[in-house]
């Protein structure tokens, strides 16, 4: 699976004074006859109409019997202007040209790689990612921002120990200085140890990535690692079905089929109507397809449930022991109705007689979190502590207590 490149900072300084510094070799300065028009440049520059300035630098570009350093610098005012214009496409080209200038100074060198590194890697040239890569690695150690692309550049030419080793460093120093490690690091990382079997360091990792950004691919594999949990039932496997919607993850027709199977088979209507309309709205499956088939069956079931809640939870409510408050507990929550969810779940554990209260402190704990009570719900997802359930509920105290914001909603 390649990995791929995330959008990197671009570490640019605006083009400023283009004749030769104290210090510099003599033929270190542009043409007197491009003074006219990269002059011209600067200052539409400086105001900002990067049109202009384009125009001008062409100008200058067309020019006869250009001198390298001529050519250097025109380039470097197209990459200022390119990046001003957000066209990352042409700022790599002239970013290129920069790095194998044969007049680029020593002083612009470490700048002008990075740069050509980072705008490469957004435009998927793995090649010249590597090969600037390589050649900032020769001027001393590298830039954290660097690491990220080339290492992924590594990792999706086949060179899985280079890449290994520059994520680890690059980890390893993220860790030390208590910054959130770059996502395509991690995803090397997670990568390598899924391909060598290594569940426990491979969830680990997984649940750092999701964590931080919240990918729904990640999520998706986190996910499928818990299903191997030993021992799990269908209404264990119903929570993490919560989990895979609320978070998005990449789920199949046949993962969609067996969603609304588990909820009909558990006598939650409203939530397999739910479950399919989600595979719906994410072109994941559709109306024809043996998922999707599902809902035309689904959603009078869900009308039913609906119109006799009421009825239902009077009898939960009036039953000495805590059983029938937790379907209503569950029940609820499949309508989106936390509040009344966490009050069923808490009176079906005050009552007691539960077959698994475990299962009640899960859905508690889920309810609690979607009203955004984070603290209460981690801790009661802490008490879901029997057979399969601890495994489900870490998974879900990690997505109450993720750095990252989401828009998804039920």
């Amino acid at each position: 699976m390649r990995v791929p490149f995330a959008r990197f900072a671009i570490a640019v300084s605006l083009a400023a004074a283009f004749f030769a510094s104290p210090g510099h070799a003599e033929d270190q300065k542009v043409s007197k006859e491009l003074a006219k028009p990269l002059v011209a440049a600067q200052k539409a520059m400086k105001d900002n109409d990067l049109a202009t300035a384009l125009a001008s630098v062409k100008e200058a570009d067309a020019m006869p019997n250009l001198t390298d350093f001529d050519k250097f610098t025109i380039q470097e005012f197209y990459a200022n202007i390119y990046i001003g214009q957000k066209d990352y496409a042409n700022a790599a080209v002239a970013y290129e040209k920069m790095a194998d200038s044969p007049a680029l100074p020593a002083e612009k060198k470490k700048n002008v790689l990075t740069n050509a590194v980072l705008l490469d890697s957004n435009t998927n040239k793995i090649d010249n990612v590597k090969r600037y890569g390589t050649a900032l690695e020769a001027l001393g150690p590298l830039d954290s921002k660097v690491v990220g692309p080339l290492a992924v550049a590594y990792y999706n030419s086949g060179d899985t120990a280079k890449a290994q080793q520059l994520a680890q460093q690059e980890l390893a120093r993220a860790q030390a200085a208590g910054e959130p490690p770059q996502q395509g690091i991690l995803d090397i990382v997670a990568r390598t140890q899924l391909k060598s079997n290594d569940m426990a360091a491979s969830s680990k990792t997984l649940e750092t990535l999701v964590t931080n950004y919240g990918d729904p691919n990640d999520w998706a594999q986190l996910i499928d690692i818990a299903f191997g949990t030993k021992g799990i039932h269908d209404i264990e496997a119903l929570h993490l079905y919560r989990l895979r919607v609320l978070t998005n993850a990449k789920t199949s027709v046949e993962d969609y089929a067996t969603m609304a199977a588990v909820a009909d088979q558990l006598n939650y209507p409203v939530e397999e109507v739910t479950f399919l309309e989600h595979g719906l709205s994410t072109n994941a499956i559709t109306a024809s397809d043996k998922a999707g088939a599902k809902l035309g069956a689904a959603r009078p079931k869900a009308a039913k449930d609906k119109a006799t809640i009421g009825e239902f939870e009077g009898i939960a409510k009036a039953r000495k022991t805590g059983d029938y408050d937790l379907k209503l507990a569950e029940t609820y929550y499949g309508y989106n109705r936390y509040a009344d969810a966490a009050d069923a779940a808490m009176r079906a554990m005050s009552k007691g007689g539960l077959k698994d209260p475990s299962e009640a402190n899960m859905v508690l704990g889920e309810a609690l979190a979607a009203q955004g009570k984070n603290a209460e719900a981690v801790d009661a997802l802490s008490k879901a502590n029997a057979g399969a359930w601890p495994a489900i509920a870490h998974l879900w105290t990690v997505y109450t207590q993720r750095k990252y914001t989401t828009a998804t909603t039920r």
